[in-house]
């Protein structure tokens, strides 16, 4: 049966940016920074120019900034404008971890290509 999942608050974050990576039939985003319908929902906006979810597909390679708290890091910003930049097919987001090993564990996959 299809189904729609999405984590809310912080650690829900990458569900709403990977959603079309796998497959997703929808995601959700504010259409304006503190007129949000769930605990950090990005906007619509951040989703498209940030993250560039447009061109987010099963290929795409995921990089990501680990560490707690993480939300309020630029580094997305930066390195999705360079991977747009140069045509890199890959999304950089913020991963909130509380336990490394088991994070590490968890997001072994080659689709997962690389954290800082």
């Amino acid at each position: 049966m299809p189904i729609i999942g999405l984590v809310m608050n912080d650690r829900g974050f990458i569900s709403r940016v990977l959603c079309p990576k796998y497959d997703g039939f929808l995601t959700f985003g504010s259409l304006k920074k503190g007129k949000e319908s769930a605990p950090a929902q990005p906007t619509a906006a951040d989703l498209i120019n940030v993250y560039n979810i447009r061109q987010i597909g099963p290929d795409t390679k995921v990089f990501g900034i680990i560490g707690k708290p993480v939300g309020h890091s630029k580094s997305p910003i930066l390195h999705n404008e360079a991977f747009r930049s140069v045509g890199f097919n890959a999304v950089y987001v913020p991963f909130l971890v509380d336990d490394l090993a088991k994070f590490l564990n968890t997001y072994s996959s080659p689709d997962f290509a690389g954290f800082r």
